[in-house]
């Protein structure tokens, strides 16, 4: 594909869902109302979640369309949102992780999507999210690959906001740490140069798949930064990157560095 035109750019706001029933009709709500003008596609992936995820999610959903893939079902409805320019796509499929979540909906959407924007099922994104990064990627010219701000940190419990400031990119800071918040939007040729075995997000992982992703991408692509917060992140206790034990983490962290080496050595 040639240069995109980003004003008109597809965007996919990509959520992995699993058992997010109190949270996931916020999450939803801040997709749909982005500003954003151009094409846009709420793509929910419900990771075989054992409440009441999917009767929330489906609820947005008016007269949709019904497709029984292998993976298992879609539902879709159009012209939704601010301009009447957003799509709702939601997936039900069995539980295999965040990764294989993500990765089925870049499967059903890859076609149709331009940029990719991830978010997790209990944060919201603020409504000018998609539009401030747009405006990155158009200034890039394909030469950027992922775009990312600072977020809100909500602690459910005393529901005290922080802002989160995200450093300046530069890969050396990459390399030491994950600086690049996991709700980044991804341009779609970026993803399709990095994809593996494993796939986009390498699945064999169960916490630090966004770094991996991001490292890979980083040896290709410019990352760029938006200095505002464009994400509201809810600290519950019971979020996925809190609830993988330490020992996990670091295996992990360990194979994102063993495989950074193993692509460097060729």
């Amino acid at each position: 594909m040639g240069r995109i035109i980003m004003s008109l750019a597809s965007v996919t706001i990509l959520i992995a869902n699993y058992n997010d029933e109190e949270y996931i009709d916020r999450c939803i709500e801040s997709a749909v109302n982005q500003n954003y003008p151009g094409p846009l596609t709420v793509c929910i992936v419900d990771d075989g979640s054992e409440d009441g995820s999917w009767e929330v999610i489906t609820s947005y959903l008016k007269n949709p369309t019904e497709t029984k893939v292998e993976d298992g079902l879609i539902l879709e409805s159009k012209n939704i949102g601010r301009f009447g320019n957003t799509k709702i796509m939601a997936v039900q499929t069995s539980n295999g992780g965040p990764s294989y979540a993500r990765n089925i909906g870049i499967k059903y959407t890859l076609e149709e999507t331009d940029i990719y924007a991830i978010l997790d099922s209990d944060d919201e994104m603020y409504e000018d999210k998609v539009s401030a990064c747009i405006n990155l990627f158009e200034m890039g010219n394909g030469m950027i690959g992922v775009v990312y701000g600072d977020y809100d940190t909500v602690n459910v419990a005393t529901g005290k906001i922080i802002r989160e400031f995200k450093e300046p990119y530069s890969r050396k800071k990459l390399v030491r740490e994950c600086i690049v918040h996991s709700g980044a939007l991804i341009l779609k040729e970026a993803l399709q140069d990095v994809l593996e075995d494993t796939g986009y997000y390498d699945e064999t992982m169960r916490t630090c798949e966004d770094y991996d992703l991001w490292m890979r991408i980083s040896e290709k692509y410019i990352i760029a930064h938006v200095p505002k917060s464009l994400t509201k992140v809810r600290v519950t206790g019971d979020n996925s990157s809190f609830i993988v034990n330490q020992e996990v983490w670091q295996k992990n962290w360990i194979r994102v560095m063993e495989k950074m080496q193993q692509r460097s050595n060729g």
